[in-house]
């Protein structure tokens, strides 16, 4: 990638138009910062010709709140060799409060000749800036900062050309970079393509920018001339838009005779916060002199800025980047760096570009621990090397996961398969949510600063729970009742509990919670003392319950002495529910258990009330359906499940019951929807409708449809009628003067039920062309011959009218909305009869038409003949 970014005013003068002597603006943008309050300063700064007679010592600015101003010049940066002048113009304003504020500066005299912009010496230069004042920005924004000022500016026929404006915000908000056409008067947008075209469109090539470096690029032009760009370089904090800034820019395609220089590609890279970074970069040229320098924000952070160290050299050069950040400088974005290399041409001066990023990270936590206790993990570490440190974010996983020591990216323990179980503000967590004996958890750490930024991941450490609590192992319904219904309860004791630790004598007691948890407990059982922990007294039968209306939860607890060692997790009994449908019983159920269900037993009462049940089918999921059944028939079932912990040592396969539930097969099953077709008549003004008998083809209880109906295309239907019997499957729709609507048909099936299906598919007709003309002569003679002024008849699908009749004085002497008319050919006012003569009218007709109420215009004239009173 080249620049080229001198050219001596000699070589110049050869190249450009003489026409451009006279040009002023070039280049120009407006920034500000805040001082206190709503007050800010703002800085202008232009790139003019200077030797045009369009100098301009102030300039108007427009500050977005109704009001302007004028700013004088405080500094002018004279480049004599290409006759162009960087102008400076600052000053202060104050505003009102929070809203967004568009700052524009504008002047009349944009550069002649810039062959992009239909007749630019005629067009307006103007530069804006929006600023967004609001309390819930934070601090109060300062715009982005613009370290180069493109003056001038040129590229190379045929040669890629490259440009950054080495932008950066001194508040670390985000930047965004893209190209948008110059503005105008008014600052508004030039039109595309009658005023404005963007580069290529003229020059041929391809111009992208990203919009992450702001490097913009042309690949590569093929006419020579000036050409202008916009580039809109807009703030994000957090994610929001806080405002914008728009570089207008000039630049000259001309010949070039020789190579830009090289600079080395650097790679994007990841640190740690106090890692020192020392990275030589080099440039090359063939020819002539280099130099390498580099911009970023990374070299204006308020504390600790990076330094970049310029070095200069014939055919060869290095520069080298020094850095150590630290840890207030961990950012989930990148720092980006721009590094150029400029050659020392005597006429004409290019340069390449190259980009690189870095990432700080905090560094990660050293040192994680995890011990299991009971039914927890307990997990320590040692504190974060970095000063800030708000807290740590603790991930779990169950089973190892493939480490992974990337750390450039965000969401690192996700991609591993964890997920975020707690927060800690200390070095120490305890994990207890739903953890399993036998199964293994695995765990990550990383620390968190005051902004959010997570460090790197820990190394990962895992543990398997011990035996050190009583473990659930059934929880079976043995009676199914409303008042005495029973559970059963067993649990396993813990064979490797630490019995020194816990001496005895030990004790258990079983909580119990409605439905599947989550309410109020109830100590229904506590056993009595025991010497040793091996004991058989661990089952308990829970009586006296209303089992086939709810399921029931426990828990159960050891002691030692009056010590809680430990409680065990969670387990329901499986309550299952039966939903009625056509012919069949959906049977679905829930649960909450800790060990894992793989199996689950469909039994079927045979016959109904027998107490025998048989197996049916079984399912590896939750849902079994039992069809071919009678409707109105009662059908009792129960579930059996089967399953097991991954931890030796406890009974295995756990197999426990449901209640019984029963049920009665209803038809909730709605016939399949007919297809409707649709056909006219627009002579007998009638609407054919047909469909089919979804009792052919899936369905054999259709009785009756419903047909739906809506004037016009677009409104809602609505009912229209109800025919019975399956076997009518046609309508005719008539004495509406309209053939026009849409239509759609429903089934329903027998009376008992009622079900009926979803909407057909809509059909749609329209009216035929419609008629309606007027004579233009009539005599209102009382000879019951042609009396009254009427269309001719009969017309057809006609709302209504909007007639006016005037006469040669152009006073109306009738007016009607009926589409009859049946004018007498009296006065509307006086009452007496019109003199013979002619007559104009104006007449809107509205058509009824599948589009709506369609309205026709015309006019004519009427001969008034042999009025008689």
């Amino acid at each position: 990638m080249l620049v080229l970014n001198r050219l001596i005013y000699i070589f110049l003068l050869l190249l450009l138009p003489i026409g451009s002597l006279a040009t002023h603006n070039r280049s120009g943008s407006i920034t500000y910062r805040h001082i206190s309050g709503n007050t800010y300063a703002f800085t202008v700064k232009t790139c003019t010709k200077t030797s045009s007679e369009a100098d301009r010592p102030e300039l108007a600015i427009k500050w977005g709140d109704g009001t302007s101003d004028t700013l004088t010049r405080s500094d002018i940066e004279f480049i004599f060799d290409y006759d162009v002048q960087i102008n400076t113009y600052e000053g202060l304003h104050t505003f009102t409060g929070p809203a967004s504020y568009i700052i524009q500066v504008e002047d009349p005299n944009r550069n002649s000749g810039v062959i992009n912009i239909t007749n630019s010496v005629d067009k307006v230069f103007c530069i804006q800036t929006e600023l967004v004042i609001s309390p819930f920005l934070g601090p109060a924004n300062n715009s982005l900062v613009i370290e180069d000022c493109p003056c001038p500016e040129f590229a190379c026929v045929n040669e890629i050309y490259c440009y950054n404006v080495s932008a950066y915000d001194p508040d670390g908000d985000s930047l965004s970079y893209s190209l948008v056409p110059c503005r105008g008067e008014d600052c508004l947008e030039m039109s595309i393509p009658e005023i404005y075209k963007y580069p290529n469109a003229i020059g041929g090539g391809e111009l992208t920018i990203d919009p992450i470096t702001g490097t913009m690029c042309w690949d590569a032009p093929t006419v020579q001339g000036v050409y202008n760009i916009a580039i809109k370089i807009s703030e994000y904090r957090s994610g929001i838009y806080i405002g914008s800034v728009l570089q207008d820019m000039q630049f000259d395609v001309v010949v070039c005779a020789h190579d830009a220089p090289t600079l080395e590609e650097l790679p994007d890279t990841c640190i740690f916060a106090g890692t020192e970074l020392n990275i030589p970069i080099t440039a090359t040229d063939p020819e002539y002199e280099v130099s390498v320098f580099a911009t970023g924000s990374i070299f204006y952070l308020p504390e600790n800025p990076a330094d970049f160290i310029d070095s200069s050299g014939f055919l060869i050069a290095t520069g080298r980047f020094l850095w150590t950040p630290n840890c207030d400088q961990a950012s989930d974005d990148y720092y980006t760096i721009t590094v150029h290399a400029e050659n020392h041409h005597p006429a004409i001066q290019l340069t390449d570009l190259s980009n690189f990023r870095i990432k700080v990270n905090i560094p990660p936590v050293e040192n994680v621990t995890v011990s299991p206790l009971g039914n927890s993990m307990i997990l320590s570490w040692d504190a974060s090397t970095c000063e800030g440190i708000v807290g740590y974010n603790i991930y779990r996983s169950t089973d190892s996961s493939e480490f992974s020591e990337e750390c450039c990216e965000k969401g690192v323990p996700e991609l591993m398969g964890y997920e975020l179980v707690g927060f800690s503000p200390t070095t120490n967590f305890t994990d207890s949510d739903g953890l399993i004996i036998g199964n293994e958890y695995c765990y990550l750490i990383t620390a968190v600063n005051a902004q959010g930024v997570e460090s790197c991941v820990s190394e990962q450490v895992c543990a398997q729970l011990k035996f050190e609590i009583p473990v659930l192992t059934h929880v079976s319904i043995a009676i199914t009742s409303t008042t005495v219904g029973e559970d059963s309860v067993y649990w396993s004791y813990p064979k490797e509990l630490n019995t020194e630790a816990f001496a005895g004598p030990y004790h258990y007691q079983l909580y119990r919670q409605e439905n599947l948890g989550g309410g109020p407990s109830t100590l229904v059982y506590t056993s009595p003392d025991q010497v040793s922990i091996i004991n058989p007294d661990t089952v308990f039968y829970d009586a006296l319950l209303s089992t086939e209306t709810l399921p029931y939860t426990y828990r159960v607890e050891l002691y030692s002495d009056d010590l809680l060692v430990g409680s065990s997790l969670t387990a329901s009994s499986i309550f299952i529910t039966l939903i009625p449908n056509d012919n069949q019983l959906e049977i679905t159920w829930i649960e909450n258990t800790p060990w894992a269900n793989y199996l689950y037993e469909v039994y079927k009462e045979v016959p109904t009330g027998s107490g025998n049940f048989e197996l049916i089918g079984s399912t590896a999921e939750i849902g079994f359906i039992d069809t071919a059944l009678v409707n109105g028939a009662t059908y009792c079932y129960r579930i059996k499940s089967i399953g097991e912990y991954t931890s030796t040592g406890i009974v295995n396969p756990i197999e426990n019951w449901s209640q019984i539930a029963c049920g009665v097969p209803i038809d909730r099953t709605p016939p399949c929807a007919p297809t409707l077709t649709i056909g006219g008549d627009c002579d007998l003004e009638e609407t054919y409708l047909n469909w089919t008998n979804p009792n052919d083809f899936c369905a054999d209880d259709v009785m009756s449809y419903t047909l739906y109906y809506a004037p016009f295309e677009g409104d809602s239907l609505t009912f229209l009628t109800t025919i019975s019997g399956d076997l009518n499957t046609f309508f005719t729709h008539k004495d509406r003067r309209s053939i026009a609507g849409c239509y759609a048909v429903t089934a329903t099936d027998s009376a008992q039920y009622g079900n009926e299906s979803v909407r057909s598919n809509i059909v749609c007709i329209d009216n035929c062309d419609g008629y309606y003309e007027l004579p233009n002569i009539f005599s209102p003679d009382n000879n019951n011959l042609n009396d009254l002024f009427h269309p001719l008849l009969p017309f057809k699908f006609v709302d209504s009218i909007d007639l006016k009749i005037m006469n040669r004085w152009g006073e109306v002497v009738f007016e009607t909305t009926d589409p009859y008319i049946y004018w007498n050919g009296r006065d509307q006012v006086s009452d007496k009869l019109c003199s013979d003569g002619v007559y104009f009218y104006s007449i809107v007709v509205y058509e009824i038409k599948l589009a709506g109420l369609i309205p026709r215009s015309f006019h004519g004239n009427i001969q008034l003949i042999n009025g008689t009173n």
